[in-house]
């Protein structure tokens, strides 16, 4: 079930191909939060119009949403949290030494009440 999207300014230097970075995201969800690779879903979108602080063209973002089911331990989302940045520090690495670059990440629980999927019957009972 994780949903996991990054956002990025266009002006990051890095491949865009972002096939082993969500492997490796996808990874970590099983180690740390019990997720199953084969309920993982990643997107990457680039923000082809931003402005970051001042607007400098310097100035370059990334930010990873990862939402899953309710029902982790806060510690386990802080772990989620503190790992999955270190792999984006690691992937955008030229961007990091190159530009002012900020990378974030933001874990968030998906309320059962409020989330449908097809097909029914994959998603755990209240």
């Amino acid at each position: 079930m994780p949903h996991l999207t990054l956002e990025y300014s266009a002006n990051v230097r890095e491949n865009k191909d972002f096939s082993e970075l969500f492997s490796r995201l996808h990874t970590v969800l099983e180690e740390v939060a019990g997720a199953t690779r084969l309920s993982c879903k990643s997107r990457a979108r680039a923000a082809e119009q931003f402005y970051v602080a001042d607007g400098a063209t310097s100035h370059a973002f990334v930010h990873l949403d990862i939402r899953l089911l309710v029902g982790r331990t806060a510690e386990a989302k802080k772990q989620l949290g503190a790992r999955a940045l270190a792999l984006l520090k690691e992937w955008f690495a030229d961007s990091v030494a190159k530009l002012a670059l900020q990378i974030t990440v933001e874990v968030r629980d998906i309320d059962l009440t409020f989330y449908s999927k097809h097909p029914e019957g994959t998603l755990p009972k209240h």
